[in-house]
């Protein structure tokens, strides 16, 4: 069966979708019965910015965020005070739209802050909470000052008013919501396709290799809550002016249910499937009225149908605005070629023969001075102190359990150490956090494969890029020129790494999932991805792992001309000595965190404490 690549569509075919949609959605409202079903039509399209604005923290970012409905009723209630005769105040819509979204995003930005320390179930907890406490303060706060009118709420509110032209007609409004839910869509588009979007997916799949590729998660978390508060806050303010009224059920628990149904049944993070499932979710009910008392019982069994036949959600793994492309057969001939011929084209096998341009320097690069560090009772390092010299390969062996990939991690600046320092060019980097370090220059790749699985081998280099590159949500939205250049910039520098591997990781596959890949290419591929962050310093983890006698050859070339060709210095934690002989400038063996020989490879293998700790002492 042919493999299919994935290919954009062009210009013309995407502005011909886009005048067909908006054709569509303009013909719509004079197509409907009467003016319930009108309403209908309308609520659909808040529904349809409730669940992307949804989609942000729970499908790009992957938090559990049970207050959402709470941030709507924010929005809601702002209008209701800004622009009634509750308090007496008339501000006008144009005004107030953006200002309670923005008070919105506060206090999406306050609550986030629980997500830098809480995760999983303890987030889903901490936010439901505030959720309930918003449904209470909604419902008592009437006396002895009456704030939010109790459950009867606020009405009378002022319709949208467009500089002295207020807007009463059902079908206006229609087109208002839904002239809002486009831009929602469309911003939701960008932001999936940018910086941002590749960095709240990369924290989806794995938060400590994001973190380890130089993705900032604390901001990325925080921007997610208030990215997704900001929508919520927004549709809840046309809300309000649209039923011109609020009330506290408006804002329960079983809305955010239907909400997080229609962003599960679309399949989360993508957005053409939340934005159909919010339009059927919206409608179903309609044909369920009649058998209400089994209305949430029924978006159970959906639910649970949906999770055991199709959980990646029904358009899950559907690209939007992609066609099919054949697979390019490099072989057709049934012969059998070697995998450096298959895959490698005579352009590539002439550069893994070019001559040597980089040797080993005496600037000392990476200097870990005296580091111990501790778990509890157990010592994983002991007053360990090591030097890497500028484009240098030096190896670290010993047995499992010697310290070794504890070495990385304090490095990487996963976890500090309990005492010592550690010093990049020259610079304290102990205690950094790992994107800091990444952004100072150093990357890593990891003893178990730990790729954003979900995402392609393309936006999993791109991914990397993310320190290097800075645009904003703003610069995004609107396709500044900063954003422009930085994306061509990262295309530029991630295909080039990829390219490296030959089209192992290139062609067709830049849009394969990383999952989809064969073991030996995930190992390239987070290489290749650790190279794209722009590292000066290489920390490879066992890199030959799980690869057969073929593919270790290759690998190990490969490592050597790292050096030798494009002049990076490089840490290698490899437990194949064959391996090491051949791509080490120097090896140091650690056994129980301390450091036990140090020099050639010859001077090491056959050090007696190396040979006592890999077979052990022999018997008297």
């Amino acid at each position: 069966m042919e493999r299919l690549e994935k290919r954009e569509w062009s210009e013309t075919e995407k502005i011909a979708l886009c005048l067909i949609t908006a054709v569509a959605l303009g013909l719509l409202p004079h197509f409907m019965p009467n003016n319930y079903w009108l309403r209908i039509y309308t609520m659909t399209g808040l529904f349809v910015m409730l669940a992307l604005g949804l989609n942000v923290v729970a499908g790009f970012a992957g938090l559990l965020d049970l207050s959402y409905v709470a941030f709507f009723g924010i929005g809601g209630y702002t209008y209701a005070f800004l622009s009634s005769d509750h308090f007496n105040i008339h501000l006008p819509f144009l005004f107030v739209l953006p200002l309670a979204a923005l008070i919105t995003m506060g206090f999406g930005f306050a609550l986030g802050c629980t997500s830098l320390r809480l995760k999983g179930d303890y987030l889903a907890i901490v936010t439901l909470a505030f959720a309930q406490i918003f449904k209470l303060l909604l419902l008592n706060l009437d006396r002895p000052i009456n704030i939010t009118g109790g459950v009867n709420g606020i009405y009378n509110l002022d319709p949208i008013n467009f500089f002295g032209l207020r807007i009463e007609s059902p079908m206006v409004y229609s087109y208002i919501i839904w002239f809002f839910a486009v831009i929602v869509v469309l911003g939701s588009l960008r932001i999936k396709r940018s910086r941002l979007g590749r960095g709240w997916e990369a924290i989806r799949e794995d938060e400590l290799a994001a973190e380890a590729m130089g993705v900032n998660t604390t901001k990325m978390k925080l921007l997610a809550f208030a990215g997704g508060a900001f929508i919520a806050g927004g549709a809840g303010t046309l809300f309000a002016s649209f039923q011109e009224s609020v009330f506290p059920n408006n804002f329960d628990f079983p809305q955010l249910v239907i909400i997080y149904c229609m962003v599960i049944l679309g399949g989360l993070g993508n957005i053409v499937g939340v934005v159909l499932g919010a339009i059927v979710l919206s409608i179903l009910p309609e044909f369920l009225r009649e058998y209400g008392a089994y209305r949430m019982m029924s978006y159970g069994l959906i639910l649970i149908v949906l999770m055991a036949l199709r959980p990646q959600g029904i358009m899950g793994e559907i690209g939007f605005l992609t066609k099919g492309k054949k697979r390019p057969n490099k072989e057709e001939t049934g012969v059998l070629k070697a995998s450096t011929d298959l895959y490698y084209t005579e352009t590539d096998k002439m550069e893994l023969q070019i001559r040597p341009r980089f040797r080993r320097g005496d600037r000392p690069v990476l200097e870990v001075r005296n580091v111990t560090m501790n778990f509890g009772g157990l010592r994983a390092l002991d007053d360990l102190s090591l030097i890497v010299h500028e484009r240098e390969i030096l190896s670290m062996i010993g047995p499992n359990g010697a310290g070794k990939t504890t070495v990385f991690n304090l490095v990487s600046g996963i976890y500090p150490p309990t005492t010592g320092k550690v010093f990049f060019e020259g610079i304290d980097i102990t205690g950094l956090k790992p994107h800091q370090v990444v952004k100072a220059g150093i990357a890593r790749t990891f003893q178990n494969l730990r790729l954003f699985s979900n995402m392609t081998v393309l936006d999993n280099a791109k991914v990397s890029q993310f320190c290097q590159t800075h645009s904003g949500p703003i610069s995004i939205l609107f396709h500044l020129p900063r954003y422009r250049e930085e994306e061509i910039e990262t295309d530029t520098i991630t295909r080039e790494k990829l390219g490296l591997f030959g089209a192992r990781l290139t062609g067709y596959r830049f849009d394969q999932k990383a999952t989809s890949l064969s073991y030996a290419n995930r190992r390239r591929l987070e290489i290749a991805r650790a190279m794209s962050t722009n590292a000066k310093l290489l920390m490879l983890d066992e890199p030959s792992a799980g690869m057969n006698p073929q593919e270790t050859i290759e690998i190990t070339e490969f490592i050597k001309k790292l050096r030798d060709v494009y002049g990076y210095t490089i840490l290698v934690i490899e437990h194949k000595l064959n391996v090491v002989k051949t791509i080490s400038d120097r090896v140091i063996a650690l056994d129980y965190g301390r450091k036990l020989a140090e020099g050639n490879y010859d001077e090491v293998a056959n050090h007696p404490q190396v040979i006592e700790a890999y077979l052990g002492r022999k018997k008297n």
